[in-house]
């Protein structure tokens, strides 16, 4: 009756979740944290946007996607600040050289994922390998530092547990072999922004 809108909740609803880390250095410097919500199958949830709140303080938003999900909902919660992952290239390890009438570039970077939270984390680390389509252009992997590799995708996946104050360091070397006649180009880092918390 006062024309001032007003929030009023209508249920409350406490499910239970697990929460991992997720980064694709590539892409994105930041460290995203999902919250894995299961049990959530008899709220009857629509697809659409959701506020997320962390200890009382609005995030922002994020987006529920219930078709197609099985027994876990994944809501992503912004970028964590307190676990870093890093990604740099090793240029005493990169190269290019000519051999006949190709060039082989190789490509060293090292990734440093750091834990700055007191307690302990999961986090997974996406990377990439290039995929070639052209049979003139040869790619391989050299280093891999014990991640998971899909040779199909070219995706490279590590999965760790960091302790607090722990760090992990990995190493991804590749090499592409192409005429030298050929522009190859590769893809760099890009900055998106993202909320965080």
């Amino acid at each position: 009756s006062d024309d001032k809108p007003y929030v009023v909740e209508i249920e409350k609803h406490t499910l239970p979740a697990t929460y991992k880390h997720f980064a694709i250095t590539k892409l994105d410097k930041g460290v995203f944290l999902l919250g894995r919500i299961t049990g959530w199958e008899n709220l009857n949830l629509v697809d659409g946007y959701a506020n997320v709140y962390f200890k009382g303080t609005f995030l922002g938003q994020t987006l529920i996607k219930t078709r197609n999900v099985k027994d876990t909902l994944d809501l992503s919660l912004g970028r964590d600040e307190k676990v870093l992952v890093t990604r740099s290239k090793l240029k005493e390890y990169s190269s290019k050289q000519l051999i006949g009438t190709k060039l082989k570039e190789t490509l060293s970077f090292e990734l440093i994922a750091k834990n700055n939270r007191n307690t302990a984390i999961d986090i997974e680390i996406l990377d990439q390998i290039p995929i070639s389509s052209n049979s003139d252009i040869e790619v391989k992997e050299i280093e891999i530092s014990q991640a998971d590799f899909n040779p199909v995708t070219g995706e490279i996946k590590w999965k760790h547990n960091l302790k607090p104050g722990e760090s992990k360091k990995m190493i991804l070397t590749f090499s592409i072999k192409y005429s030298k006649n050929q522009n190859i180009e590769i893809q760099q880092m890009k900055q998106r922004a993202v909320r965080k918390f």
